[in-house]
């Protein structure tokens, strides 16, 4: 089930990318095992750049290890989620491999026109785009909000200038502490070697 869920979706991108399936030919046979977090996956190359599931006996050309907190890392950006990932076997294969899952994108506004046709797919990708940059920022602004509120309203956080405004007070009294330290030490041995 997962494998055919994942080689459908990666066959999915891939029927979007010319550039990555002819870059994948050139690897034709070759079996990829991706690992994600104790599952394994093995994926063949088939003549035309797409993937198949590969028959357990064949030994892999290259393995893919993810760390299981890669995918988390996939809103941050493909490059934060690859740098999660081992790749370990033949150097050309790993190479053009990694090159591929770097650089594929999933062609939204595509999908969505087939769907709904291409004036309500643009615009239903349009909004989705929208919404996506949105969540942050409002995030954001309303984690602000709340902080200003908690620290002026509801005195229940300390604003950031009155925290540094203690935090020097805080470092004059150590350093006139430490000054007070050194005369004391300076008296009391003056004291003694005078006796």
């Amino acid at each position: 089930m997962l494998s055919t869920v994942a080689t459908g979706g990666i066959n999915h991108l891939l029927a979007q990318a010319d550039w990555a399936r002819k870059r994948l030919r050139e690897h034709q046979g070759a079996v990829a095992a991706v690992t994600i977090g104790g599952v394994s996956l093995s994926l063949a190359i088939g003549p035309e750049g797409y993937v198949a599931k590969s028959a357990p006996d064949v030994a892999p050309s290259v393995t893919i290890t993810l760390a299981p907190d890669a995918l988390a890392k996939l809103p941050e950006g493909v490059d934060a989620a690859m740098s999660q990932v081992k790749i370990s076997g033949q150097a050309d294969l790993a190479d053009s491999l990694s090159f591929v899952f770097r650089h594929l994108r999933w062609d939204g506004e595509a999908d969505l026109a087939r769907i709904f046709g291409p004036i309500l797919g643009r615009r239903a990708h349009r909004t989705a785009s929208q919404i996506a940059q949105a969540i942050p920022e409002t995030g954001g602004r309303i984690a602000a909000n709340a902080s200003e509120y908690l620290a002026h309203e509801g005195r229940l956080l300390v604003p950031h200038t009155e925290l540094l405004v203690h935090a020097e007070r805080l470092r004059h009294i150590r350093d006139a502490m430490s000054r007070l330290d050194k005369r004391i030490k300076r008296l009391t041995h003056t004291d003694t070697s005078g006796a």
